[in-house]
């Protein structure tokens, strides 16, 4: 098979985009495979506090991922693709192991006798780095990768692309339920995440070859130059100095705040209302939704303008988050099992599943209109530029959610219940939907701003 691109009319790609296809699925089936239990490993089996749980995956290891392609993206053009997936995957790998095998090594690296505490912080720390720093190089390389081979059938790559993605999350998130029930949490770093990083790096490095239709080449008549490390951070400062543009930013950022809870303080919340919760299966409600009605949510949605879309998504994810309200007004112990199809569910549980598939259409409305947007309210000649930052709201979100909804955790859930009084959860629940109703009626207000500013811009009689 041919790896130039496919001629115009035939939706037929070249090898390196299936094989980078490929190697997306496994790194999104490795890091989907831990990533409902991250915290709870760190909390239940570490024995670390919700808050530095929800600091470690949300602000180190989402911050990381997300907010490092701005730089790794650059260097990942300058070095190739297939060096750089080299090298992220082998991070990966190493962290996946470490992570898994903590307390089998570091008692012993430590001294540390039979029975005594060990503080397994730093080797988390470096754990979570490598996994952070290898994630955050691979999405711009697959990514890139996905944007040079696919010719005039742009939509059509990233729509497999994404779906891709879902598919390798509902495979990790069922392997590990299967390991975890085994063999224990740990096991799912080790024989699950840390076996579908090596299946990737196996395809980069048997598999894998640069795309030809490189960066530095010519690409509908304009030479097209990969940025220099200081052209990427000089970037950042150019972004910045639009306010509308930061506005907007810290606005969708409250957006990915609801959405980070879904690894951080959703998993917490249920293994307190269940301490045997299968939050992968809990959260696989959203990979799932996203396959089965994605084509169709994004066809309903064509005729919307991108920041309608985007705020019924913002509004149907806090919605979303407030029906976790619901069992404490029906039930008086939510910890009540309830029968649904031959399974015994918490009545809490039942609600979370419904708020993790609200989630999911939140973001199947919102998130692929989001990069349509910002290449909309870009200043002309620098959408390139603006996409670029398209992260960062998911980066803000990640640095600031994590540890707040873990301190929501410890101040509304454990202390009232350390103290003897009841948890209360619907105070917990109101208050992360009202973040919600902030990016909604800030999206508003936006919109509203920049619809002002382009009217004033108009040259007259336009």
């Amino acid at each position: 098979m041919s790896d130039a691109p496919a001629p115009a009319g035939k939706a037929r790609f070249p090898r390196s985009f299936w094989t980078a296809n490929t190697i997306e699925l496994f790194e999104r089936a490795a890091y989907y495979s831990m990533a409902s239990f991250m915290v709870i490993y760190l909390k239940e089996t570490l024995g670390m506090s919700p808050a530095a749980a929800t600091f470690l995956n949300g602000t180190v290891l989402w911050g990381l991922i997300y907010f490092l392609p701005i730089v790794s993206g650059t260097i990942a053009d300058k070095y190739g693709y297939k060096k750089s997936l080299s090298v992220s995957l082998v991070l990966i790998t190493i962290g996946y192991l470490l992570m898994g095998n903590l307390q089998g090594f570091w008692p012993g690296l430590t001294g540390a006798a039979a029975g005594e505490p060990v503080n397994y912080l730093l080797p988390v720390v470096l754990a979570v780095v490598f996994i952070g720093i290898g994630g955050s190089i691979v999405k711009p390389c697959i990514a890139g990768t996905v944007q040079k081979t696919s010719g005039r059938h742009a939509t059509l790559a990233f729509g497999i692309f994404y779906m891709v993605i879902n598919i390798g999350s509902i495979t990790g998130r069922g392997v590990s339920y299967f390991v975890r029930t085994s063999h224990g949490i740990p096991a799912i770093f080790t024989y699950v995440a840390t076996v579908f990083a090596l299946l990737g790096l196996a395809v980069v490095l048997f598999l894998y070859k640069e795309p030809q239709f490189v960066s530095d080449g010519i690409k509908d008549g304009q030479v097209v130059k990969s940025r220099s490390l200081g052209e990427a951070l000089l970037g950042i400062v150019t972004v910045l100095k639009n306010a509308r543009f930061v506005f907007f930013l810290i606005v969708l950022s409250l957006f990915w705040f609801l959405y980070v809870q879904l690894y951080n303080l959703m998993p917490l919340f249920m293994r307190f209302i269940d301490p045997n919760a299968p939050m992968e299966l809990y959260t696989m409600a959203n990979p799932v939704m996203i396959v089965c009605f994605q084509l169709l949510i994004t066809k309903l949605a064509k005729k919307w303008t991108p920041i309608r879309s985007i705020m019924f998504g913002v509004a149907v994810t806090t919605v979303g988050m407030a029906v976790n309200v619901l069992p404490t007004l029906l039930w008086s112990d939510v910890t009540q099992k309830i029968d649904l199809l031959g399974l015994a569910i918490p009545a809490a549980g039942i609600f979370m599943i419904v708020s993790i598939a609200s989630m999911a259409t939140g973001e199947m409305f919102a998130s692929p209109r989001i990069y349509e947007y910002l290449g909309a309210l870009a200043p002309k000649g620098q959408e390139g530029l603006y996409l670029g930052y398209a992260n960062l709201p998911v980066a803000l979100g990640s640095i600031v959610g994590g540890p707040v909804g873990g301190a929501l955790f410890q101040k509304l859930i454990l202390d009232p219940r350390n103290a003897g009084g009841p948890a209360k959860i619907a105070t917990l629940w109101l208050i992360v939907g009202g973040v919600g109703i902030c990016s909604f009626v800030g999206l508003g207000i936006y919109n509203a701003w920049l619809k002002r500013a382009l009217k004033k811009d108009a040259p007259a009689g336009a």
